[in-house]
This record gives structure tokens, sequence and C-alpha cells, in this order.
């Protein structure tokens, strides 16, 4: 692997020692912004030496030209060449400049290109373009090394340099490992291998930074192994399955029957309330969370995030999104996007660079861009929200048969808060299976224990960061694992003293065996894998800012198509999603589409459900994104020639982790929140503290995450 080394020869002496800018070096200039042909260069004549690749390299630093323009060029000059990887042999070569002493410089300048070379994994073994193309066996060379990701890309890479096809990476791989691929299906073991080839593209792109130069966590998933042959697991003979009372060590939780008031206390993450009138014994075995937290997602808040809650937050304050909300809202995020470039001069650069080119194209400013998303974001949200409490509203009306929960005698005495029962069964799920915070009840070991027993690995995940994707990530989880939900929860449940059982469990249990709501958080789980999820994906992505309308366009003409064949969202994606990405949502959530197979009782509500609810989003796609439509002030198409200088002007540039998101970690109280503690032990005496707390019920989405009991959800006893 090469070092992570900065190829520059800008100030350096070696410029003026070697002479590299001689006149041969102006006739290279010269062919560059002129008529790239070649002509005056004398490169028919001899051999292409390194010295011509060097003075390329000072050609584009001196005047900052993009890589992409600098290999089409070479291409055109080198036509014998054109599949090099010019890039990596102008770099290599300038290290090497660099390195050497003078006379050993001036002969390596001298001596000629190597236009034979695939990547520097290959090159430390001796193993060049005609090895490959010629599938030569390289068996004892390629012996000396471990097949790495770093490796596979290099190979992947070279295939698409010279447009090959991929299958031949099998018989390549065979040289480096003898068990691979032993029972000659090619076919087969390239269909296997170009998954796994899929998503280490998709890791290795997050972790590039805008010089595309190598960092710490690109090394390492570089150097990491790539497994070829799977390694057999150890066999165990289990004589019968374990039981309950060894996978969940939980003593009884008792609820105060004679108790008729329920202090309704502000959950953590989601506003997901719990049980105020049981009392915990001593010895009850339930982890504070410290050890199960260790696999988080340590996904940075990203100043989108913050506009979201800011968007959220204000407009409750100010009785929803007036004319005045907006300018606080907009206000407020110019302040921090101000701090964010101060700690991240990338997203100056960016800015720079649009208004630069303000003339010969209208672009959204990065503040504008984030501004009209983050109201977006939230208004989708919310519109769904509403969406799921007409349909729940319409099936309880005419069936006359409340859902869930709501059909049990004990939950009768309770009014629901403003919040869908679809949603209620989300978050008190996930504060139970994956809570947010370290100081909250967390069973989640022993539902991790319970899907490896089923051999179903949980994918629920637990993330700080983007609580308004984790909503929908949460409903696709619980839809991929719906068949150890409730069979997880009715375990929950046996293991508790029947006359004394735990309501908080008995509520979710409740909600998951309801066929109805089932449906309606797999239709959250369908917008998730098919829409939202795509689209957060394309925001973190490197995908070019100039080329968001045309991305836009896309996902639009998807919505004139499921509004009036919503079928197709049942069903996964074969290669690529709405933005031409790789379906990430739908290969981690499978179980979401087996769940909504052709068997299911509920299919014709679930695309009766996802048809209203596409049209609610594309209302508030036309609402809040038509500048971006065909039409709109800001939907023009930059020419090829600007596309090359928006290049580096990504969306990823602009999701940068925002320097103050985590000032305050959630495992500490805050210093305004000193007096929290005596809040809660005294939440009885005055209603009116409960308005000061952070977030009112109807922020509960974006709240930051309270250290308070596990309580239940979105209800009142009477």
């Amino acid at each position: 692997m090469e070092d992570c080394r900065d190829f520059s020869l800008c100030g350096k002496a070696v410029v003026t020692e070697a002479n590299l800018r001689d006149e041969y070096y102006w006739k290279l200039v010269g062919d560059f912004i002129g008529p790239q042909s070649g002509e005056g260069l004398e490169l028919e004549k001899t051999p292409c030496k390194n010295r011509l690749l060097i003075q390329v390299g000072l050609l584009k630093e001196e005047n900052n030209f993009p890589w992409l323009a600098i290999l089409d060029w070479l291409k055109k000059i080198f036509p014998i060449h054109y599949s090099a990887d010019f890039r990596r042999l102008i770099e290599r070569g300038i290290a090497a400049t660099l390195s050497l002493g003078s006379e050993a410089r001036l002969t390596f300048l001298e001596s000629d290109v190597n236009f034979n070379f695939v990547g520097p994994i290959c090159d430390s073994i001796g193993v060049e373009r005609q090895h490959l193309l010629e599938l030569r066996d390289f068996t004892e060379q390629a012996q000396s090394i471990e097949v790495t990701n770093g490796l596979i890309l290099e190979l992947s890479n070279f295939i698409a340099r010279e447009k090959i096809a991929p299958v031949v990476l099998v018989t390549w791989l065979r040289n480096f490992n003898p068990e691979f691929c032993k029972n000659g299906n090619v076919q087969k073991a390239y269909q296997v291998l170009r998954a796994k080839i899929r998503k280490l593209k998709m890791y290795y792109r997050n972790y590039e930074t805008r010089s595309h130069r190598r960092n710490a966590a690109m090394e390492n998933l570089l150097q990491s192994p790539f497994e070829l042959v799977r390694k057999k697991a150890p066999k165990f003979n289990m004589k019968k399955r374990m039981k309950r009372d060894d996978i969940f060590n939980f003593e009884k939780v008792t609820v105060k029957e004679e108790c008729k008031s329920y202090e309704i206390m502000q959950a953590e993450e989601y506003g997901v309330r719990g049980e105020a009138g049981s009392e915990r014994n001593k010895d009850l075995d339930v982890s504070d969370g410290k050890d199960e937290m260790s696999d988080k997602k340590a996904e940075a808040l990203t100043l989108l995030d913050i506009a979201m809650l800011s968007v959220q937050k204000l407009s409750s304050l100010y009785g929803g999104k007036t004319a005045a909300c907006k300018q606080v809202s907009l206000d407020l995020l110019r302040n921090q996007y101000v701090l964010t470039c101060k700690e991240h001069p990338a997203m100056a650069d960016f800015e720079n660079k649009l208004a630069s080119l303000s003339d010969e194209i209208s672009l959204a400013s990065p503040v504008e861009f984030l501004n009209y998303n983050a109201n977006f974001l939230v208004d989708v949200h919310d519109a769904i929200e509403q969406q799921i409490m007409n349909i729940e509203k319409e099936i309880v009306q005419s069936s006359h048969e409340k859902l869930g929960r709501d059909k049990l005698q004990k939950f009768r005495n309770f009014v629901n808060l403003s919040e869908s029962a679809t949603s209620r069964y989300i978050h008190m799920a996930c504060d139970i299976l994956s809570p947010r915070s370290p100081g909250a009840p967390n069973y989640r070991k022993y539902w991790v224990a319970f899907c490896t027993e089923k051999r179903n690995p949980s994918r629920l995940a637990v993330n700080q960061s983007n609580r308004f994707n984790n909503y929908f990530e949460a409903a696709a989880g619980l839809v991929h694992h719906h068949k150890e939900i409730a069979l997880f929860f009715s375990d929950l449940l046996l293991l508790n003293n029947e006359t004394c059982q735990n309501v908080v469990f008995e509520s979710v249990a409740a909600d998951a065996n309801d066929s109805v709501i089932q449906s309606l958080v797999c239709v959250l789980a369908l917008v998730y894998c098919k829409i939202l999820g795509p689209y957060w994906q394309l925001l973190k992505s490197g995908g070019e800012y100039s080329h968001f309308s045309q991305n836009l366009l896309c996902l639009y003409q998807k919505f004139l198509d499921w509004s009036k064949d919503p079928s197709t969202l049942l069903e996964p994606e074969e290669a690529t999603n709405v933005f031409l990405q790789y379906p990430l949502q739908e290969k981690t959530f499978e179980g979401v589409f087996q769940y909504c197979g052709h068997w299911h009782t509920n299919r014709d509500l679930i695309r009766t459900c996802l048809k209203r609810m596409v049209k609610v989003i594309a209302a508030v796609t036309e609402e809040h994104l038509r500048d971006f439509l065909p039409g709109g002030e800001i939907s023009q198409v930059p020419s090829p020639d600007l596309s090359l200088q928006l290049v580096s002007c990504t969306f990823a540039v602009l999701m940068v982790e925002y320097p103050f998101g985590h000032a305050y970690p959630y495992e500490k109280n805050r210093p305004d929140k000193s007096s929290e503690q005596s809040f809660y032990n005294n939440m009885s005496s005055d209603s009116s503290q409960e308005d000061d707390s952070d977030t009112p019920p109807s922020c509960a989405l974006f709240s930051p995450p309270k250290q308070a009991k596990l309580v239940l959800s979105t209800s009142v006893a009477l």
C-alpha cells in the first residue's frame, strides 16, 4: 500500500534544480489550454519519459486544474495508453522525484513510464497489465500477500479502466487463494463477489475526503482482509433450547393497582413514556446500557440535523410555520453556518466556488439549500404522521374496533395524546430494544441474544445523531424483525408474574400483534427504503451538488409512477435505487419485502396507504423544493464545462459534522438543567414545571434525551 503523503511539487526546490519549467513544459501548457491534440509534443518519436508526467503534475498544481480535465487530455494525446492509471503514475512519480538525490532523480526523470502499471499492490509482487489481460498464472507471486480490500479495489478499478468483463476477477483471485472457487462455478462465485464489492465501494466513498487523500479510517478499510473463502464456524452441540429464564434474567415488575394517578415523565429521544406506578426490585437484571451502547453508530450531527431541529422547535413556539418563524430559523441557520465554516473551511470554499460562477449558472447557496431541505424533511415527517393518524381513524370508524393495546380492558382508561398508534408502537419498542440514553433501562443484549438464536441478527440501530431518519429506519428494523418482535415480548410477559405484569411490555406486545398497526409500520418502512433512506444517502454522498435538480426530477417522476401503481414499491430494486445509488436500505432490511409479499393478507391495505402517502410526500416536495424542479429559479442543468469546474462541490461537503452538536454529551447533565433531578422527584407538585422542559410532546422526535425512567407511551391514566 502507498503511504498517505502530500504529492506536491509547488514551492519545492526540485522544480528549479531539474528545470521542470523548461521550453517543453510551456508546450504542454499550450496544448492543454489549446487544441489538446499533442501536435508539436513529439510524443511519437520516443517512449514517454517520467519527466513528462512530472511536468503534467506541476502544470496541474500550479493552475489548479481539475484531475478530470487533465486525465481526459492525457487519454487524447496517448491514445495507445488510453486505459493507463495516469493519476497514480503522476502521483507516484512526484513522490519518487522528491525522495531521490540529485543524480538518481535525473536518472528517474529520463526513464520510461511503465504504462503496464496496474496498482501499487500488484506492482509490489511484479504483476503487470499483460499478466491480467492474458490470464497468466502468477500463483507463485500472489501467494506472498494477503487479499485485502485495497487489492480488490485495485483490481476492480483496473477492470473499469480496461472495460473488460468483471467476471474475470474470479480467475485472477484464484491465483491468490486456490480454495476460492475450487468447484469451478465462476458465475456463482462472481455473484457473491459483486455484492461484497458494491458494499466495499460504498464504504470507500464514504471515507473519501475532498482531495481524495487517505485518512486513518480509509487506511484501515483498505488494509483489512477481504474474505474470499468463508471460514467455517465451530459446531456446537445443543441438546435442548436454552431456558428462557437463562436468557432473560428478570425479576418481577409490579404495578400498584390502587394507584389512580400516573406520573407522566418526559422520555428520552422520541418522547416515549412508560409506567410510573411500577416498583422495580433491587435485583432486577436490567442493564444500565453502558455495555450495550458500544454498538452505536458514531455518526455525527450535521448542520442539516441542527437546522431541522430549529425549524421543528421554532414552529412549536410560533404556533406553526409562520413568516416570522421561517425568518428566525433562517437567521439562526446563517449563524450556525458561519460557525461551521470556521471549523470546516471546505464549506467556505464551496460557497466561494458557487459565487464565482453565479453569472454563468443560478444555483442555491449552501444556506438556502440546507434551509430548503430542513423545512422539506420536517414537513414530510409531519405530513406522514398526520396521514397515518387519518388512516387509523378511518379504520377504527369503519371496523368499530380500536387498534393494538387500546382493545385491552386495562388500557381503556388511558387517553392517548396526539400520536398515532403506529408511532406509539415504534417509539416504545425502540426505547426498550435499542435505547439511546445510557441511563435508560436496557434490554438490548437480551434482544440481540434472541435474534441470534433465531438466526436473524438484530438490525435495530442505536444512533444518537439523525433523529428524523432514525424514526423511519426504526420502522424498517421492526418490520424486518416482524417474526421475532411478537415472540420476544411474549417471552418477556411470561417471565413476569401473571397478576402483576409489566404494562410497558403488555402495551408493545398488544401493538406488535395487531395486523393493522404492523401494516402501517410496513408502509413507513417502505417509505424509508424507497424514498427517505435513499434521499439521505444522496445527501451524505459524494454526488455533485450542481446535479441536485436532476436527482430531484428522478424522484418526482417516480412519484408520478408510484401514485398510479404503488405495487413496485412493494418489490426490492435489483441494481440501483431512485437516485441510481446502491440500494443500501433495501439490502439491509430485506425482511420488509418478505413481510409485504404476495401472501400477506393486508397487502391491499399497504398498497392503498402507500398510494396516499406518495401523493402526500409529492405535495410536500412540490411545496418546498419546486424551485429545483423544471421551470424553477434554480433548476438549471450545468454545461459540461461548468460541471468540470463544480466537480469538487459535493453534497458531502455540506454534511460535515456540526462542531457544537454534542457540546453536552447525552450521558451528562446539561448545566442549564442542574435542577433536573429535583424536577423529577417533584413532578407531581406543579404542572407548570413540565412546561419548562426542553421539548413539548409535539417536539419529542427531535428532543435531546433525558435521564428518565421508561414510562408508558402517550397516555394518561384517569
